[in-house]
């Protein structure tokens, strides 16, 4: 059994089609059938059921892939824990975030981890906190990044920053006319003095309005059912869509109203925005956290990478596009 049996194998599974895992692998559709039908006759037991569409595990293939994935994660730290003796010469880094965080908060990370240590391999695993939460879990990945609380009996967490969410409202919205003065988001990006002096609005004034709201990662819709409970009422959601950028785009077109977070504002690089309110903090304020399983081996280059994240963080270079300005690292 070697890793490139394994890593067919898994491929498969994932895939429940050998033409799409053929692609994947780079290898040709005939060749993976008959290598993956060689594993099976060596182990003496069928792995995939063929005649269901699309291809299913069996019981013995559940088990094979389930060990698959444990094999490859002990070479992967048996190589990182070689590599720490080579003063990290090689190794590997393996991040999971959502898309909206690895857009706004990895992106200049890598960029300088590689600059530094460009012999180590670095990987994102881009996917909701659910997924990542079963990825640390597994170990297939180091880190994970983003504000949905883990069980801290598996899981430790290191807090990176806080991050603040607004109402965000269209400015042809009926309900401005009932609203204090609004910030923009140069206010916010810029902690103006129409910012500092801002007072929070009472989310219950919103009660019965039409929400806008993700259906999947971390600013999804029991986010937003979380800030209403606390304030009073059920959100009254009229579009639920897929990513936290559409809910802007459809509060800017004045669709609905939603809670929209500051690093989208930050970050988004958006020409219109839309009218923004402040919330009090024990609804607006969420932990942005670097969370890892519990007693995991964590390599040099993985502990090298988490500490530049968190230097990158402080010092506020993590902070571009949109109005926000990056300061440079002395």
């Amino acid at each position: 059994m070697n890793t490139q049996q394994l890593t067919y194998v898994i491929a498969v599974a994932e895939c429940q089609s050998f033409s799409r895992a053929a692609e994947k692998l780079y290898v040709t559709q005939p060749s993976l059938s008959q290598y993956i039908h060689s594993i099976e006759k060596q182990l003496g037991v069928q792995l995939f059921d063929r005649s269901s569409s699309p291809i299913r595990l069996t019981d013995a293939g559940q088990l094979y892939v389930s060990w698959a994935k444990r094999l490859l994660m002990m070479e992967e730290d048996m190589n990182n824990a070689l590599s720490d003796l080579m003063s990290m010469e090689s190794g590997s880094v393996r991040i999971g975030a959502s898309s909206f965080r690895i857009r706004c908060l990895l992106a200049k990370s890598f960029a300088e981890f590689h600059e530094r240590h460009p012999a180590i391999r670095m990987s994102i695993h881009e996917a909701d906190m659910r997924q990542l939460r079963e990825l640390l879990g597994a170990g297939e990945i180091d880190f994970a990044i983003g504000t949905v609380s883990f069980d801290d009996r598996n899981f430790s967490k290191e807090i990176l920053a806080t991050e603040r969410m607004y109402l965000a409202v269209s400015p042809k919205h009926p309900l401005v006319s009932s609203l204090p003065e609004p910030l923009t988001a140069e206010d916010i990006c810029q902690a103006t003095p129409k910012f500092l002096r801002q007072k929070p609005v009472d989310l219950q004034l919103v009660a019965g309005e039409a929400f806008v709201a993700a259906n999947a990662g971390e600013y999804d819709q029991e986010t937003l059912n979380d800030a209403c409970r606390q304030c009073g009422f059920q959100p009254r959601i009229s579009y639920s869509v897929r990513t936290i950028e559409t809910v802007f785009s459809f509060v800017c077109a004045n669709m609905g109203i939603a809670l929209l977070p500051d690093s989208l504002i930050y970050y988004g690089n958006f020409r219109e925005h839309p009218n923004y309110y402040m919330l009090p903090d024990e609804i607006a304020e969420r932990a942005i956290s670097l969370i890892s399983k519990r007693n995991a081996y964590i390599s040099k280059a993985a502990s090298a990478y988490a500490l530049l994240l968190k230097q990158l963080v402080d010092v506020g270079t993590w902070r571009m596009g949109g109005f926000g300005e990056a300061v440079q690292n002395d």
